[in-house]
């Protein structure tokens, strides 16, 4: 039975710091702000600024973590912390720790998220890829971002798992007026610069189309080597592509302002769960256009935006969204209603009601 009275504890095992754009980290601290802090208390971990959202916030608990030898503060919390849930369980060497300590511990319900598809669980280093699928099979509650994740982990590993959207702050990405624009009409992309997100898909865009229609920003920067990053410099440099521009990585509040000053959100990825920047983009009311390999609930074809099967198909789409401002700007509208369903509210109260039925499950 669910307890009723006291509190469920849930230990968020993610760096809650201001300037961290991970993913997990945004989506934690946007559900630590909103659990109702009656039933519940969050925890998490920083390591330099902590987002100031989070400060003296009923409900939420800060731990900050030294410099040096941060695994010897995280693992007792793991192991023996006073938490009813881990959220976000490690795959590092803390998962090693946890697994040969934890009958010693305090007994906690883990509950992990899936949130790519089976080819960028396969990809993954085989250790790591290893203590995913074991956590997969031994976790008291999974949920994946999305029907299309959840149906790729039924067909590739044979399990059944519910499904709960990533959320979006449409106080933050709120819509804007775009009507009267004048071209060139501007093209966003916001993503990390690694291979698998394809950002030279985007250069080739711009090879199609002149700078007088259209102007090319990417928002991002390069995880671990920048060899990839440079080659994407030298060849827009090569190319003469001077309406393609590089701002680098930038803060949410900047995120926000950037999709505001935009008309048109591409992102060239094949690999994705349900890509948060789209959430956002599509919440400003930007139309999108997405490969349809990952199937995200974030872009309706033909309503909110486009997936598209190949280049040319993204050519041809972002030329129509170019040529028909009224047609943009209708998809724009649609986009806004549209992501409503995703609005932190909604999806807070959907974790809510796992993280109880976690408890209950497990006491």
């Amino acid at each position: 039975m669910v307890r009723k009275l006291n509190r469920i504890r849930v230990l968020f095992n993610v760096f809650a710091d201001v300037d961290n754009t991970n993913a997990q980290s945004l989506n934690a601290r946007d559900l630590a702000l909103r659990l109702d802090p009656k039933r519940f208390t969050s925890t998490l971990f920083v390591t330099s600024r902590p987002d100031p959202r989070l400060l003296n916030r009923p409900g939420v608990r800060l731990i900050r973590l030294p410099r040096r030898l941060r695994s010897l503060v995280i693992a007792p919390h793991l192991v023996w912390g006073p938490y009813d849930i881990l959220f976000y369980p490690p795959l590092d060497h803390l998962l090693v720790w946890y697994n040969l300590a934890s009958w010693l511990g305090t007994p906690k319900a883990i509950v992990m998220t899936v949130e790519g598809m089976a080819q960028q669980i396969e990809a993954l280093p085989p250790k790591i890829m290893d203590r995913f699928l074991k956590l997969l099979r031994t976790a008291d509650a999974t949920y994946a971002i999305s029907p299309f994740v959840a149906e790729t982990v039924l067909r590739e590993f044979g399990m059944t798992i519910g499904s709960i959207p990533i959320g979006v702050d449409t106080s933050l990405f709120a819509p804007t007026d775009r009507a009267g624009r004048q071209e060139p009409a501007k093209v966003l992309c916001v993503a990390s610069i690694q291979p698998h997100k394809q950002i030279h898909l985007l250069l080739d865009l711009a090879r199609r189309i002149p700078a007088q229609r259209a102007e090319f920003h990417v928002i991002g920067d390069a995880i671990g080597s920048t060899s990839y990053r440079d080659a994407l410099l030298k060849r827009k440099q090569e190319e003469n592509l001077r309406h393609v521009s590089f701002h680098g990585r930038l803060s949410q509040p900047e995120v926000s302002q950037w999709m505001r000053a935009c008309d048109i959100f591409v992102l060239p990825s094949q690999l994705e769960g349900t890509p948060k920047v789209t959430l956002e983009a599509a919440a400003t009311g930007l139309p999108c256009i997405v490969f349809r390999d990952y199937g995200t609930p974030s872009v309706l074809d033909g309503v909110t935006g486009f997936q598209v099967k190949d280049l040319d198909e993204m050519t041809e789409r972002l030329w129509l969204l170019l040529n028909d401002d009224e047609f943009r700007l209708r998809l724009g509208l649609a986009a806004i209603r549209h992501i409503q369903s995703f609005n932190w509210d909604a999806v807070t109260k959907q974790w809510e009601e796992a993280f109880e039925a976690a408890v209950g499950a497990k006491t």
